[in-house]
């Protein structure tokens, strides 16, 4: 056998060339199939130009702005930021915890005045809902003889009293304070209850229980004592009307 000499040089570089084309020849065929790159072209196989847009230009805009001066502003606001810094001294401490005291007073009111709006409003609805069956049934329920059918009951101590009958006239405006005051549910009519059982049911609501009371003891002179009630007496009952009205509105929420 004869030893045919190899010059390792030149296989080295013809090997190098082959590995070199196949990559090219892969990285061709990656670049072609999955992706579009715009700066690649595959038809020479080279880098193509990609034309970038110039960037906007906002100059133009800003130069055909008025020049205003805001000096103003600055000098407005420094008093303000005066009053965000902490205080340095007890005087200023103090200062501040009134503003926060007063700020809390305000927002605790104003929160209080809303939640009254609202139960008022509930309240207003749940009287307007009222049937007149549920009028008849606390009719019927009152320590009085007063028919059920007789459903205005203001309206009925009102005839009476222009008519001159004031003791009858207090028992329907005795009757009608006391469905009002359930109505409001500050007291709960039933049958078989006192009198007195219904003033301590106003409880601590003082001026709504002297005003009722007034009432009350007119009515029980006239409808178990059987006297006769003056002018007079009937119509201090009768003025305080509105201020009843009042104070079970007020009653209601309380």
């Amino acid at each position: 056998m004869i030893a045919l000499p190899i010059n390792l040089p030149i296989v080295q570089t013809l090997t190098t060339q082959v590995d070199g084309q196949e990559s090219v020849e892969a990285g061709r065929e990656a670049l072609d199939r999955w992706w579009d790159f715009p700066w690649y072209d595959a038809q020479t196989d080279s880098v193509r130009r990609v034309d970038v847009p110039e960037p906007w230009d906002f100059s133009w805009l800003w130069d055909r702005l008025p020049e205003w001066d805001l000096s103003w502003l600055w000098d407005w606001l420094s008093p303000l930021g005066a009053l965000f810094q902490w205080p340095s001294t007890l005087l200023g401490w103090i200062a501040w915890i009134m503003v926060v005291l007063l700020l809390g007073a305000l927002m605790y009111l104003l929160i209080r005045a809303h939640g009254k709006r609202q139960l008022d409003r509930a309240g207003a609805a749940a009287a307007a809902s009222d049937t007149d069956e549920n009028d008849a049934a606390r009719i019927e329920a009152l320590p009085t003889l007063v028919p059920t059918d007789q459903l205005d009951l203001l309206g009925e101590a009102r005839r009476l009293y222009r008519a001159g009958h004031y003791g009858r006239a207090v028992v329907y405006l005795f009757s009608f304070q006391l469905v009002r005051l359930d109505k409001q549910q500050i007291i709960h009519l039933r049958k078989g209850k006192t009198n007195r059982q219904y003033l301590r049911e106003i409880g601590r609501r003082t001026p709504l229980r002297r005003l009722v009371e007034q009432s009350m003891v007119a009515f029980e002179d006239v409808f178990f004592g059987h006297r006769k009630l003056q002018k007079a007496r009937f119509e201090a009952c009768w003025s305080r009307l509105d201020e009843f009205e009042l104070l079970t509105q007020e009653g209601a929420t309380g």
